[in-house]
């Protein structure tokens, strides 16, 4: 179990993992399997799954284009 940060990661393995800021401050529940991280908040729900990086990565983010959303 773990904290999510003010700036949405988590840290597992030496590594941050981007989660979304809007859930900074929740509690998430971490699975390390073998081949990939799963983070998972406190309703069961998966935020998010990511392979392992290679070693030496430090930061690992979620895959969404930065900055804010435009409504369209």
């Amino acid at each position: 179990m773990t904290r999510i940060r003010d700036n949405g990661t988590v840290f597992a393995r030496r590594t941050l993992f981007q989660t979304s800021r809007t859930l900074a401050g929740a509690i998430a529940y971490l699975v390390e399997e073998e081949h990939a991280l799963m983070v998972f908040d406190s309703q069961g729900t998966l935020i998010i799954e990511h392979p392992w990086p290679e070693p030496g990565t430090r930061y690992v983010g979620s895959g969404r284009p930065r900055g804010r959303r435009t409504m369209h």
